[in-house]
């Protein structure tokens, strides 16, 4: 199967490219950008010598060949815009951006702040989340690969929520990222300088645009809960934890608690859950992996969940090729374990 990469030179582009690598069912034909095109990809990346005969396109000319599958790895209102020249010649699509997160216009205005450039094509878009998507996935043509932070929150909470076991009072969310989160492109808060030896909250409260794409999958599975987040930047490259505070709406052990993950989970083999450690960054990064454990705070019939996945890994690129595995018919770990 042929698969073509816009924006192939970002973080998200390289993780695909090495994941990609070593699936040995997929070849890729052309890799693109703006920036960099006629540069011979090994230039780029001397550490990817699977590739090494590529030449970098700009994203018309990657318009002329014709693949099975196309990745898009660009900013809101971009990757709709070249992804729609693909689906017309009968690609499918996987955004690893945010233009297929929402099937609502509305709601992606709402938290993009930018019109939708071709609301008619969200209709058939699936959400990208594997285990809670799976069969909708291998029928579709468009998947919204779900961004990182959603990602590593909805996961642990999920399954909490579908139960009817989370009480309906607002979820607290502290998370916490590798600065590789935002892109490549430096700026005044991602320099070395301002990163090093520090942690940064930012985007509080309910003004970082993930909140509304967690909300979206709580109302999917009848959650009704607001969600109260907070994002932290610290000073590694990659990364993501994510703790969740979650008032229950009923008495339950810990036994009882472990029991819905493991009976949400206990076939999935991206997930593992812990019953004798939280969780922290290091286990999952360079990864698909989504490590998930949990405590229950028996005096306030709190429940605190715990989750560490690598933000360019399941957080983006290997959940992708997940996705792409679903949706062409290959085994779901090919190229990931």
């Amino acid at each position: 199967m042929k698969v073509g990469i816009i924006g192939a030179t970002g973080y998200t582009g390289e993780e695909l490219l090495k994941c990609l690598a070593r699936h040995g069912g997929v070849e890729v034909a052309f890799v693109s950008s703006e920036q960099r095109a006629g540069v011979s990809l090994k230039e780029v990346f001397p550490h990817l010598p699977a590739y090494a005969d590529l030449t970098l396109c700009t994203t018309e000319e990657s318009t002329r060949i014709d693949v099975d599958l196309v990745f898009t790895c660009l900013p809101a209102g971009e990757s709709v815009k070249w992804g729609k020249r693909f689906l017309d010649k009968g690609s499918k699509l996987i955004d690893l951006g945010s233009d297929f997160r929402f099937r609502s216009a509305d709601m992606y205005t709402k938290w993009y702040h930018i019109e939708h450039p071709h609301p008619e094509l969200l209709p058939d878009a699936v959400y990208g989340l594997t285990e809670w998507h799976r069969d909708d996935i291998a029928h579709a043509t468009i998947v919204g690969n779900p961004g990182c932070y959603p990602t590593s929150v909805l996961l642990p909470l999920l399954p909490f929520v579908a139960a009817g076991l989370v009480a309906d009072a607002p979820i607290i969310i502290d998370a916490k990222s590798g600065v590789s989160g935002a892109g490549k492109k430096a700026t005044d808060v991602t320099h070395y300088v301002s990163v090093n030896e520090n942690v940064t909250p930012y985007k509080t409260g309910r003004t970082h645009r993930h909140v509304g794409e967690m909300e979206k999958e709580l109302r999917a599975v009848g959650g009704k809960q607001t969600i109260v987040f907070t994002p932290h930047l610290v000073p590694l490259t990659r990364g993501m934890l994510s703790t969740i505070y979650v008032q229950l709406a009923e008495e339950k052990s810990r036994d009882d608690l472990f029991e819905v993950l493991a009976n949400t989970y206990s076939a999935e083999p991206f997930v593992h859950i812990l019953t004798d450690r939280m969780p922290d960054m290091r286990v999952a990064q360079n990864s698909n992996l989504c490590f998930i454990s949990l405590q229950k705070v028996a005096e306030a019939n709190c429940l605190i969940l715990c989750s560490a996945i690598d933000n360019l890994g399941k957080g983006a690129s290997t959940q992708a090729v997940q996705n792409m595995n679903v949706m062409l018919g290959f085994a779901e770990t090919a190229g990931l374990l």
